[in-house]
C-alpha cells in the first residue's frame, strides 16, 4: 500500500514529497541523538540544530490536521518534557522542548506507514555504519594505523580524546580494543543492538543479523553479553502457540538457573585477581557469595553519591516525587553521568512511573501477554543501562517494534514474518 504524500509544486513537472523529507529529517535527528562523536564538532552541532529547526515547521504542519489517535499519542508523550525541564531557566527548558521532545511529537503525528519507514531507514543507516566500521576496527587493532585527526570532548586535560579514521570510525583513546563505530562509547551500540534484535529479528537478513552480532560482541559491552542470548531466544515469542511458549519458558527457566550458578562460580574465581576482580567480580552486588545485582559503575565512581542517594530515597518530601532539579549532579559534584539513579535523583519517581505507564500502554497485553512481560523487562534493563528511552532513537525503535504485528495484519502485502524457513523475509536493506 502506497503512503499518501503531501506534495508541493515547484515547477510544472517537479514536485517535492514533503512528508518523505520529514521522515528523512527524523532519521537524521535520531542518529545524532544516539551520541555519535560527530556531535562534538561545533559545525555539526549547528547543523543538528538546523535539522531540529526544520522539524519545528514539520511539527506545526502535522499539528494543523491529523487524526484524533495521533493527537492522543502526542498528548501522552508531552509530559515527558519534565525529564528535560530546567527549573532554573525557562529559556533552557523551551530549548530542550524544541530539541528533545518536539522530534518525538513529530514522529507521533506521522502515519503508521511513515513511522515504519523512519525505523527502517534508521536501522539501515545504523547497520551501514557498523558494516563500514568493522574493517577499520580490525585495521586499527592489527596494523595500528594512525588516525586522520583527533578531537577532545570536555575540558583540556580532563575530557575524552577521540581519534577519527576515514571519517567512518571513531575510537576513544585508551579503549581501541572495543568496537564503537561512530559513537562516543561502545556501550551505545551494545545497548541499541539488543533492542533491534528483539523487536526486528524476523526482518533482518542473515548478513544484517551477523553484522549486529559481531559488532555487539566486539563492543565488549557487559549489557550486550548478558542479554543477547535471551533476546534472540525470545524474539519470536509472538509467533509461538501456547504449548510451544510453555515449553520454551520451562526450558529457559532451567537454562537460566544453570547459567546463573555457572556464572556465579566463574565470577567468584576472579575475586582475588587484581585485574579480573575489577572487570568481573566488582561489577556485581554480592550477598552470601551469590550475585544479587549489577553495580552501576557510572555513579558508584562518584565519591559520596551512594550515601547521598540512599538518604534521598528515605526522604518523604516533594523532592522524592519531583526530584532535586535538572543538573543537580553538576552543581553538587561538578559533573554528571548516565545512570537511572541520577535520573531518579534529579527528576523524581513520578516521571519514572509515568514512563513505565507510557511504554506499558504501547504493549499488546491482550494478544501477547508473555511477549509484553519480556519486552517490559528488557526495556527496564535498557533504562538501567541508559535512561534515555524517551529520546527519539530509542522511542521510535520500541514503538514501531511493538506495532509491527498490527501493521502486518493491516497490510497483508508486506509480510514481516514467516512460519516457513523457505519464505522470503522482508529485509531492512530493501
Amino acid at each position: 500500500m502506497k503512503v499518501p504524500a503531501l506534495h508541493i509544486s515547484i515547477q510544472k513537472d517537479f514536485k517535492i514529497d514533503v512528508r518523505k523529507w520529514i521522515c528523512i529529517n527524523l532519521v537524521l535527528i535520531a542518529f545524532f541523538d544516539s551520541y555519535p562523536v560527530y556531535s562534538t564538532i561545533v559545525p555539526v552541532r549547528v547543523f543538528v540544530y538546523g535539522l531540529k529547526f526544520l522539524n519545528l515547521y514539520a511539527f506545526l504542519m502535522l499539528l494543523v490536521k491529523n487524526s484524533y489517535r495521533n493527537y492522543i499519542l502526542a498528548a501522552l508523550i508531552f509530559p515527558v518534557w519534565w525529564a528535560y525541564y530546567n527549573e532554573d531557566s525557562l529559556l533552557i527548558s523551551i530549548q530542550l522542548l524544541y530539541s528533545g521532545i518536539l522530534p518525538v511529537l513529530t514522529f507521533a503525528l506521522l502515519k503508521d506507514e511513515e513511522r515504519f519507514k523512519v525505523a527502517q531507514w534508521y536501522i539501515k543507516f545504523f547497520i551501514f555504519l557498523l558494516t563500514v566500521g568493522l574493517p577499520i576496527y580490525l585495521l586499527i587493532n592489527l596494523v595500528d594505523i594512525p588516525p586522520l585527526f583527533s578531537v577532545q570532548r570536555g575540558e583540556a586535560g580532563k575530557g575524552r580524546v577521540y581519534d577519527n579514521y576515514f571519517f567512518f570510525y571513531w575510537t576513544r583513546v585508551g579503549v581501541k580494543s572495543r568496537f564503537s563505530s561512530v559513537f562516543d562509547e561502545p556501550g551505545v551500540i551494545g545497548t541499541i543492538i539488543p533492542v533491534i534484535l528483539f523487536y526486528y529479528r524476523r526482518m533482518l537478513s542473515r548478513f544484517e543479523f551477523w553484522i549486529l552480532m559481531i559488532s555487539g560482541i566486539l563492543s565488549l559491552s557487559l549489557f550486550f553479553l548478558i542479554v543477547f542470548l535471551p533476546v534472540i531466544y525470545f524474539s519470536n515469542t509472538r509467533l509461538l502457540k501456547t504449548n510451544q511458549l510453555i515449553l520454551r519458558l520451562a526450558f529457559s527457566t532451567v537454562f537460566i538457573c544453570m547459567s546463573y550458578i555457572t556464572f556465579v562460580l566463574a565470577a567468584r574465581s576472579t575475586k582475588n585477581d587484581p585485574i579480573l576482580s575489577l572487570r568481573v567480580y566488582n561489577r556485581f552486588e554480592w550477598q552470601n557469595d551469590w550475585i544479587v545485582g549489577v553495580v552501576n559503575n557510572r555513579d558508584t565512581r562518584i565519591q559520596g553519591f551512594e550515601s547521598m542517594y540512599q538518604g534521598f530515597l528515605s526522604e518523604s518530601d516533594t523532592d522524592l516525587y519531583t526530584g532535586r532539579g535538572k543538573d543537580y549532579m553538576l552543581k553538587v559534584y561538578g559533573g554528571s553521568t548516565l545512570s537511572y539513579r541520577v535520573f531518579v535523583l534529579e527528576r523524581g519517581i513520578l516521571i519514572l512511573f509515568y514512563l513505565i505507564f507510557l511504554f506499558a500502554y504501547f504493549h499488546p497485553w491482550r494478544k501477547y501477554f508473555i511477549f509484553s512481560c519480556i519486552s517490559m523487562l528488557i526495556l527496564m534493563l535498557v533504562f538501567f543501562q541508559r535512561p534515555m528511552l524517551y529520546s527519539l532513537n530509542y522511542f521510535l525503535l520500541v514503538y514501531v517494534g511493538l506495532k509491527l504485528f498490527e501493521m502486518q495484519a493491516q497490510f497483508n502485502s508486506k509480510k514481516l514474518d514467516s512460519d516457513n524457513e523457505d519464505s522470503t523475509h522482508y529485509s531492512i536493506s530493501q
